[in-house]
């Protein structure tokens, strides 16, 4: 071998790297503003009436103004204490809420992993509340103006909220499936 073929040798590219296993990936479409907006608002309901349920037959009437109400009811910065378990267990035993359920919807990692205790907490406690912030749900908008449909809470969280079943080819999420339950 000359000279010039020992350059030619270590020169070379490095092998390119090999796409993942497209068999071990699922297609998900990204749910968009609207149809997460009506899983919301039934979820408010459910909230409403949980609250209505456990609080409002258990607080004496003189308690209903006081500061200990507005923490266990929904308000416009934090869900309360109903509204924060309500999402918290839902979406980490479901991957989603009864709203979500009823539209086809559930909460995903791109990993494909099952959604850990932190990552629902830091969602739906911290992130949530960020998006909410002084009742204005600006982070929601977030969702119109990004090809993936998320919004800021599904940002800091690093999730995302699609179909169960994917419908068309638009906005699809890539997800790997060896690790989805």
């Amino acid at each position: 071998m000359t000279e010039y073929d020992e350059n030619i040798l270590t020169l070379e590219p490095e092998p390119a790297v090999v796409p993942p296993d497209e068999a071990k990936l699922s297609k998900y479409r990204a749910a968009g503003f609207w149809i997460r907006l009506f899983a919301f608002l039934i979820d408010l309901l459910v909230i409403a009436g949980l609250n209505a349920i456990l609080w409002d037959s258990w607080l004496p009437v003189a308690a209903q103004p006081s500061f200990l109400s507005k923490v266990l009811h929904t308000n416009g910065l934090f869900l309360g204490i109903t509204g924060a378990l309500y999402f918290i267990l839902m979406t980490h035993y479901f991957q989603q809420t009864l709203g979500k359920m009823i539209f086809g919807i559930k909460v995903v990692q791109r990993s494909g992993q099952p959604l850990s205790w932190i990552t629902v907490i830091f969602r739906e406690l911290i992130a949530r509340s960020l998006s909410q912030i002084m009742g204005l749900n600006l982070g929601y908008i977030v969702c119109w103006f990004n090809a993936e449909k998320r919004c800021v809470h599904d940002f800091l969280s690093d999730t995302w909220v699609v179909y169960e079943k994917p419908i068309g080819d638009s906005n699809l999420i890539l997800v790997e499936t060896n690790q989805v339950t």
